[in-house]
């Protein structure tokens, strides 16, 4: 029997969301119960809002670190190839001061106080980076207390292993791929951060990774994570990576 509730499927920019969506919108004839493929301004507080207390959730995530880096590129080519989205006059101004996720990482660290307030407002200004995981899911608390109603949820990193059984949370247990997913990735590689730049990051942006570490425990819980021992293991690898 299918499940009459609104299932709201959240866009958290920079995280597969697209890739995601063009399967489902490719295989919407298989849909077992209403699915609301939401656009990126929807969040955790706003579906609550407009969908009321019995609608449940289903969203992608991904490392802030990597988050970072995919983003700043991205806004930086104005979504180019996939889309075409044309700066807002403060993402001009940021990337006027900023021209790589480098540059930007490591001026939070500045001892000048207007590099670092260009900074702290470049993070504000580009979309993608405003728009970030506390945007969508408020805190770790807020989020593991909809933990109830949260049907699925995977890192990006994990998607592909993971996507029949996310599918089948998703009431579409029979599908098949398109020819061609839609994939908002950068035409080329990005250039790696280096060891400073990555090591402030989560100085500035400490409840990022929090949620973060939530969003991947409820995951496990959920059965659609790659396996980690534990959260020490996952924090030493991100440590790694930041």
């Amino acid at each position: 029997m299918s499940d009459a509730r609104e299932l709201c499927l959240l866009h958290i920019g920079k995280t597969g969301g697209s890739y995601l969506r063009s399967i489902l919108r490719h295989n919407r004839k298989h849909w077992q119960r209403p699915l609301q493929l939401l656009r990126h301004r929807a969040t955790l507080e706003n579906t609550l809002e407009n969908f009321g207390d019995s609608r449940q959730l289903a969203f992608t995530f991904r490392n802030p670190t990597e988050r970072f880096v995919s983003a700043f590129y991205s806004r930086q080519r104005q979504g180019r190839p996939t889309y075409q989205f044309n700066w807002s006059a403060d993402e001009a101004v940021a990337f006027l001061w900023f021209d790589s996720a480098e540059q930007l990482a490591l001026t939070l660290n500045s001892e000048n106080e207007a590099q670092k307030s260009a900074a702290h407002f470049a993070f504000n200004a580009i979309d993608h980076l405003q728009s970030n995981l506390a945007y969508h899911l408020s805190s770790p608390e807020a989020l593991r207390l909809s933990k109830d109603q949260i049907v699925a949820c995977a890192d990006l990193r994990d998607l592909d292993a993971v996507l029949q059984d996310f599918m089948a949370k998703l009431g579409v247990p029979e599908f098949e791929m398109p020819k061609h997913p839609k994939r908002h990735a950068a035409p080329a590689p990005l250039p790696p951060l280096s060891a400073s730049a990555e090591a402030a990051l989560p100085r500035y942006w400490d409840l990022e990774y929090r949620i973060y570490d939530t969003a991947c425990d409820i995951a496990a819980e959920l059965g659609l994570s790659r396996p980690v021992s534990d959260l020490g293991q996952r924090q030493d690898q991100a440590g790694q990576a930041r």
